[in-house]
């Protein structure tokens, strides 16, 4: 009744890819530092601004979850582009280098709008 499906054309399973070398670690590493470290001194700025607002008498907590906010969306972003499939024939460490170099401007500009603004 129902036409038979064709076979799988390889059954030979799908090759590992090698391991990260010390360069392309340290180069993963030299990629994320800038944007990692323009996220922490934003971070900082976001806290002491809600210890000020708690000072005056006001309440923080929107002001924290838009914060909070802004960090999943960029996180599920990110995860969204590291599992997506054009990436996924990458290496992790390929993956990873491309994904901070996509991600460098953000926070930076971000915290350089925010220390001269």
């Amino acid at each position: 009744m129902f036409p038979a499906l064709p076979a799988p054309a390889s059954t030979a399973p799908a090759p590992r890819p090698r391991p990260a070398t010390t360069g392309q670690v340290f180069l993963v590493a030299l990629i994320w530092s800038v944007p990692l470290a323009a996220l922490f001194f934003l971070g900082f700025l976001v806290l002491m601004v809600s210890v000020w607002s708690a000072a005056s008498g006001e309440s923080p907590v929107s002001f924290l979850l838009g914060a909070v906010g802004v960090l999943a969306a960029g996180a599920a972003v990110l995860t969204g582009l590291y599992r997506s499939p054009p990436l996924r024939r990458m290496t992790p460490a390929g993956r990873l280098a491309l994904l901070g170099a996509a991600v460098w401007p953000f926070p930076v500009i971000t915290l350089a709008y925010a220390l001269n603004g």
